[in-house]
């Protein structure tokens, strides 16, 4: 085992520890050993982003163990995890606010596990002139050619943008994407479990958890096999979780709406009220199971649950989840459950509450059965209308939901097709 200090870093808030550590790390991947690091506070210039190799055990001391960005400089990013079969637990990974990504995990890494750490503060430059100006801030960004990824009891907070990027503000806290222009794949085998993840803002894009597979652009995306769940979720002002990407399951999280009336967009509409979130989880793919998840708060959502994509996603089952949204809340034009172009779907055994609508189908869907829910709303139960012309919603069963809605139980359009209601 390395120790940090007995190698020479100070770990006092105030020296620069950056040539000691990146040494502890070149030794550990070289024998691998394990890099440890007591209590302290270790200074790095993220102008010189720490690399964490193959075969490296990186283990601290928990919130007292800390690698820390030095406000004197600005970087991409505070630390790159690259390689294979490496695992980081109990460590502190502070970017200060004077880096755009906290941790990386370069591409073509496998069976990395990062556990019970703390990574936080990311931010844009505020130099114009700066490489680190615009861009996406995360707290943890995946790159594709990647595999068997592990993100488990690790909380990411602070996740702020602050300058245009693409016309909006984008943030992450944990970002799942490609290198930009490359020929990598989306990752494959991805889990992210027992994790916190808030303070991810603003409200024009700021998403807590983001899988972003390019290859959907061109209709090519493949199944990730990756797993979201047991986590939870706060202040994360557009989304909780955004998925565009095949074959995830979303399961037992916990979403929780702090915005009431105070959620504001700051980019190109700023000033502006945005909803209090846009949603809890966004889908924009197919083969996805999304269950038991409980999302609540004091605020509405949009849409609790939202899947769309191009075509038509399919295989989508949503099922057991908890949708309320608050009681002091604007529920005018919000739905529980939102679908647009959809095939194949089930929608089963959910509590829906407070909304304007709980379930709508407002494009093409087919092939899907609505049963066992209970709603209970502000307007209506199930919508299966539309004011978009030559949409179809057909084949479809709705069975045995209990609904207790002033306006309607379940609205049905004149272009149904096959649809019973029983």
């Amino acid at each position: 085992m390395i120790n940090v200090k007995n190698l020479g870093a100070r770990g006092n808030g105030r020296h620069d520890d950056t040539a000691v550590i990146q040494k502890a790390f070149q030794l550990a991947a070289q024998r691998g050993d394990t890099v440890y690091f007591p209590n302290g506070v270790y200074m790095i210039n993220p102008e010189k982003s720490l690399k964490i190799s193959s075969g490296t055990i990186v283990k601290g001391t928990g919130g007292s163990a800390v690698i820390k960005a030095d406000s004197k400089y600005f970087g991409m990013e505070l630390i790159r995890i690259e390689g294979d079969d490496i695992s980081i637990s109990s460590i502190s990974f502070d970017g200060n606010n004077r880096v755009n990504r906290v941790v990386v995990i370069g591409g073509g890494s496998h069976r990395i596990n990062i556990s019970n750490s703390f990574v936080a503060n990311a931010a844009h430059s505020s130099d114009p002139d700066s490489d680190y100006y615009i861009g996406v801030v995360s707290g943890i960004t995946v790159y594709g050619n990647s595999k068997d990824i592990v993100i488990t009891g690790t909380k990411i907070s602070n996740i702020l943008a602050t300058n245009l990027t693409s016309g909006s503000l984008i943030a992450r806290g944990i970002y799942v994407t490609t290198a930009w222009e490359s020929t990598e794949t989306i990752v494959r085998n991805l889990l992210i479990t027992g994790c916190y993840i808030h303070h991810v803002e603003p409200a024009d894009d700021g998403d807590g958890i983001y899988i972003e597979d390019r290859a959907m652009d061109h209709n090519e995306g493949q199944d990730v096999y990756s797993i979201i769940s047991n986590n939870r979720f706060d202040h994360c002002a557009k989304r909780a979780i955004k998925i565009y990407a095949n074959g995830t399951m979303i399961v037992g999280n916990q979403i929780t709406n702090t915005y009431l009336n105070n959620n504001y967009y700051k980019g190109t509409d700023k000033g502006g009220l945005a909803p209090d979130m846009y949603s809890a989880i966004s889908i924009y793919g197919s083969n996805h199971l999304i269950e038991s998840n409980m999302i609540s708060g004091s605020g509405s959502f949009y849409s609790g649950i939202e899947v769309d994509f191009n075509e038509a996603a399919d295989d989508i089952t949503i099922q057991s989840n908890s949708i309320s949204m608050g009681d002091s809340s604007n529920i005018q034009g919000k739905t529980a459950i939102r679908l647009g172009n959809i095939v194949n779907f089930k929608v089963l055994t959910n509590h829906l509450s407070n909304g304007e609508r709980g379930i709508w189908i407002w494009k093409n869907a087919n092939s899907g059965l609505i049963s066992n829910n209970d709603i209970k709303m502000q307007g209506g139960g199930i919508d299966l209308s539309t004011y978009l012309p030559g949409y179809v919603q057909s084949n479809i069963m709705c069975s045995f939901n209990r609904i207790q809605a002033p306006k309607y139980t379940i609205q049905t359009a004149p272009s149904n097709q096959n649809v019973v209601i029983m």
